[in-house]
């Protein structure tokens, strides 16, 4: 069959689970297992070459997977980040482009030579994608998850970075979390900020992430209490504990900061959503 009269049939078969993202998907889908170059990608809605029954077969069956409503990046095994392709599992959360905010925040503030950590770094998309925009800078990421561990430090590979990344395994909440870490000159983190009860509600797709990164206590401002009370003592003076935020949660952040008498600022994702609180220390 054509590719182009066979992207048609696969765009159909997503409509269930894709909606109007199916066009795109079914795009991404025969990119991925015809390992096609973007210029190629761009003209699959036109190609008259042949796929042969083995290819068809393939995405036919990625497209199946895709109806469960398990995500495209966990089926293809990447993601777009900061203009990075991320490999990706069902063991670390998706990038987003609302957390890009968060990695400006912490490019813009990096001199040459800081030293920044990034907890709950998952895929380790934000330090990473903030070590290919500074010069000599070095990070850590921590993360309870050995699985997330695992693809971050792939993702290191990826990039050429192992000399400047480390992979950590850390539990948030132990009594020694970060007691030999020394001091950072910026703190970032994505922690899990989901309300336990709220998560059931979630799309389908976001349900397949994994819970552990998702789940930020009953309220979802368990990590915050956390990372508020131990972070501050292992930043540099004059330096930075960047959090992403939900878009709902400004208010009971600015509490959280006001109680503990540290100076703040909250900022706006590109949708223009309240994302990324930033504390002064």
């Amino acid at each position: 069959m054509r590719t182009d009269l066979f992207y048609r049939e696969l765009r159909i078969l997503l409509l269930p689970s894709a909606g109007e993202a199916a066009s795109y998907e079914a795009k991404e889908i025969l990119t991925s297992v015809l390992r096609l170059s973007d210029a190629e990608a761009a003209m699959i809605p036109f190609s008259g070459k042949e796929i042969s029954h083995e290819v068809q077969d393939l995405a036919k069956n990625l497209a199946r997977r895709r109806n469960t409503h398990e995500p495209l990046e966990y089926i293809l095994g990447y993601a777009w980040f900061y203009g990075l392709c991320f490999d990706v599992s069902a063991d670390c959360l998706i990038p987003q482009s609302d957390t890009e905010i968060l990695c400006e925040k912490v490019i813009s503030n990096l001199k040459k030579g800081s030293r920044f950590a990034d907890i709950c770094t998952g895929s380790g998309c934000i330090a990473l994608a903030a070590l290919t925009q500074t010069e000599n800078t070095t990070a850590i990421g921590y993360d309870i998850s050995e699985g997330a561990l695992a693809i971050a430090k792939r993702n290191a590979e990826k990039f050429g970075l192992t000399e400047r990344f480390t992979a950590m395994h850390a539990d948030v909440f132990s009594p020694d979390f970060l007691a030999d870490a020394g001091e950072f000159d910026i703190i970032a983190s994505n922690p899990p900020y989901i309300q336990t009860d709220v998560i059931e509600t979630l799309s389908p797709e976001v349900q397949k992430e994994p819970h552990i990164a998702l789940d930020g206590g009953e309220d979802g401002l368990r990590f915050y209490r956390r990372l508020l009370a131990v972070c501050p003592n292992h930043i540099k003076k004059g330096g930075l504990l960047l959090m992403e935020i939900g878009y709902d949660q400004k208010e009971a952040l600015s509490a959280l900061c006001t109680i503990h008498g540290f100076p703040f600022a909250i900022y706006k994702d590109f949708g223009g959503n309240d994302r990324v609180c930033a504390v002064f220390l």
